[in-house]
């Protein structure tokens, strides 16, 4: 629970609403700042936020973990709070935001500046008339499009003495149903209502029930301008795909170190009914079932097709087929996910209207999960810079097949679109950078352009610019991605 203040009812109300924060100091952010449905609704926020977003963050505490993870992802944080120690604090943990001692009742009204608005646990201490304007006034600081993540303890009752952390305060709340009423008359739309209970780590507190919601202000595009899916401006269409080596994805296989996969898994934990789309090595369909027990792939390789039939005794059902034609039926799956394919199809927007197509909207943990590279990908940016001037293509933009894919789901009910970066590293383990360039430009000459008639003059075409990436002392190459988790709004 975090306090802003009673509205002034009398000499010192504010004081006394800081009183039991500034005794607690730390002792109170080593008792909440890990709930995990906290760090669950930050991580949401920033998947969504545009490049360095303005940020308030009201009932600001300590800093942590809140403004701390969202300033240390590069946006702008303005944190209030009632507690002198609590800013104190703030201060001296987080010094990349700024917090001010501040009410958040006695804030000006500033429409349409803020475009995203954190309050977890602040709006306790005030009555609801208070509550209900204060909801309201936040809905007109936010600019269109504009996110705002709350949460409460919710009970239906109004300044009610309680005993919290060896203080007795008084408080305020309303039934967890009413809190997505007053949200929407405000003028937000409700995506995401859920609730917990949280078991405080402090002597003779028992269990809290805890509500979070996550709203969004109406306006602004489905799929905003992200430094994800960059750089810009984006390229007025797709460039075609590109070939895929069987024989080039075996001879880069053993040096990737995939940390894409176990995100994507994490975003499926929920999920029953998965499909994938281009199974290509079986690594991702692989850590899906033995996940969840099963999961079903389409393969549009033939080799491929019968290379992962073996995966059929950990639950892998693999289906021949195409991403533009899959062999499912409407609504089959709860969930469809595909990694690092779009680029390989004649048709990414046909592709993605046949995820959207077998997922059950109806089923309460119905998305689409996509990866694809990411702007600082740095061997996309070697394909562009060495390989495309030599091929004659145009220059890969994976922010494009991003972008086009976050248009696409939003058209067909998934505008609920969240972006996160993603590690992949590709490793040249061989002694010094002569011999690591020399791997490095066989590798990469087979994985992208096996069988082309220029195949040679491009393997000597990347050997300087290996080396000199080499020469620097490292022995890895990023190929960063971004994942993509679209779900249906909900709660409109």
């Amino acid at each position: 629970m975090r306090a802003v203040t009673f509205p002034p009812q009398g000499e010192g109300s504010t004081e006394r609403a800081a009183r039991p924060f500034d005794a607690l100091g730390k002792t109170y952010e080593d008792t909440y700042a890990r709930l995990p449905e906290q760090l669950a609704a930050i991580d949401w926020l920033l998947g969504r936020l545009p490049e360095r977003a303005q940020v308030m963050d009201i009932g600001s505490g300590t800093g942590r973990p809140t403004a701390d993870l969202i300033a240390a992802a590069g946006h702008s944080v303005t944190g209030y709070d009632v507690s002198q120690t609590m800013v104190e604090l703030a201060r001296a943990q987080v010094p990349g935001a700024h917090f001010a001692l501040a009410d958040v009742r006695a804030l000006p009204d500033t429409p349409a500046q803020w475009d995203a608005i954190t309050a977890f646990f602040p709006l306790l201490q005030m009555p609801r008339a208070d509550l209900d304007a204060t909801l309201t006034r936040i809905a007109n600081w936010l600019t269109p499009g504009g996110l705002f993540v709350f949460a409460t303890v919710p009970f239906d009752a109004e300044d009610t003495e309680i005993e919290w952390m060896g203080h007795t305060i008084r408080a305020t709340s309303y039934p967890a149903e009413d809190y997505g009423r007053l949200l929407r008359a405000a003028g937000l739309e409700v995506v995401r209502e859920q609730l917990s209970v949280f078991h405080p780590d402090f002597p003779g507190m028992g269990p809290e029930e805890h509500l979070f919601l996550y709203a969004r202000k109406p306006g602004g595009g489905a799929a905003p301008a992200h430094a994800l899916t960059g750089p810009y401006p984006l390229p007025a269409s797709y460039r075609g795909p590109h070939e895929l080596s069987q024989q080039g994805w075996l001879g880069m296989e053993a040096r990737f170190e995939r940390h894409d996969v176990q995100p994507v898994v994490e975003a499926l934990a929920s999920n029953d009914r998965v499909a994938d789309v281009g199974g290509g090595t079986g690594a991702v369909v692989r850590a899906i079932a033995a996940q969840l027990g099963s999961c079903t792939t389409v393969e549009p390789h033939a080799m491929r097709v019968e290379g992962m039939r073996t995966l059929s005794s950990s639950g892998v059902t693999v289906l021949p087929g195409r991403a533009e034609q899959l062999p499912l039926a409407d609504g089959s799956v709860d969930a469809a996910v595909a990694t690092w394919m779009l680029h390989y199809t004649d048709d990414p927007a046909a592709a993605v209207t046949e995820m959207a197509r077998v997922v059950d909207t109806t089923h309460p943990e119905a998305k689409v999960v996509l990866v694809q590279g990411s702007p600082d990908n740095e061997l996309i940016g070697l394909w562009n810079r060495i390989c495309a001037p030599l091929t004659g293509e145009r220059p890969d933009h994976q922010g494009y097949l991003l972008t086009l894919a976050a248009r696409t789901l939003a058209e067909h009910g998934f505008q609920d679109i969240a972006l996160h970066p993603v590690a992949v590293r590709v490793v040249f383990p061989e002694p010094g950078p002569r011999a690591k360039a020399e791997a490095a430009a066989s590798a990469l000459a087979d994985f992208w352009h096996t069988g082309h008639v220029r195949h040679d003059e491009l393997r000597v075409a990347l050997l300087p610019a290996l080396h000199e990436h080499f020469a620097t002392g490292t022995d890895q190459f990023n190929d960063n991605g971004v994942m993509l988790v679209a779900r249906p709004r909900r709660g409109q």
